[in-house]
């Protein structure tokens, strides 16, 4: 018999079960079980990473799509207990000056806490020296892996000059850097608002090198 798990175990595992229709969530409980052990903890769960859940949830019976994987491990792994929804798109106002564009891989709300190879959507704003907005909210809906989801995903982000995510692996990140768009990884989830406020600040001041010539490239454009 598995031992008891935490209440707030137990509504995460409710509530990915829900993204996973195929599957009972007794039959949910128990792949992670075999998996990870009794009893299931917040660490165990977020110690699964995009890729270990993949494996372990392939090869079962009425396997589910990449979609639904992404969204079950993200509400699994998030620092919130929520079902990982989109944000609202607010009216969109014209920023003064030049401008860029940054996506998020995003799976909560305005969060940069999502994974090139597993968000559930891509957040792109729009960016100023004096203040920024969000544009766009693009749901992932590509259910492949390898090279077709790179492809589908440089897809979503081929209008922005800066793609700012939790990690994204090394073939993938050069297909982006060959798209003109930089890379930016970040090891923790966080707000979005605290990069963007960060770009935004460097834009009106002195931006970085890298910086300079993603503005200078969007200028000569605009031109």
């Amino acid at each position: 018999m598995s031992a008891p798990i935490s209440d707030p175990v137990a509504l995460r595992l409710a509530l990915a079960a829900k993204a996973l229709p195929q599957w009972t969530l007794e039959y949910f409980v128990e792949l992670l079980v075999n998996q990870l052990g009794s009893p299931l903890t917040e660490k165990k769960l977020r110690s699964l990473s995009p890729k270990q859940f993949r494996v372990l949830c392939s090869g079962q019976m009425e396997e589910p799509d990449r979609v639904q994987l992404s969204q079950a491990h993200a509400i699994l792994s998030g620092d919130e207990i929520t079902t990982m929804e989109a944000p609202n798109l607010p009216d969109e106002k014209v920023l003064i000056g030049p401008k860029i564009r940054v996506a998020v891989t995003s799976n909560n709300k305005e969060q940069l806490d999502g994974h090139f190879g597993s968000c559930l959507r891509v957040l792109v704003y729009e960016v100023s020296g004096s203040a920024y907005q969000l544009v766009d909210i693009r749901p992932v809906t590509c259910t492949e892996s390898g090279d077709a989801r790179t492809v589908f995903m440089l897809g979503l982000i081929h209008d922005c000059q800066i793609l700012a995510t939790m990690s994204i692996g090394g073939p993938a990140a050069a297909r982006v850097v060959n798209a003109e768009v930089h890379p930016l990884k970040h090891t923790g989830p966080s707000h979005s608002g605290d990069l963007l406020e960060r770009i935004s600040i460097a834009l009106a001041n002195n931006p970085a090198p890298w910086l300079q010539k993603v503005l200078n490239s969007q200028t000569q454009v605009a031109a």
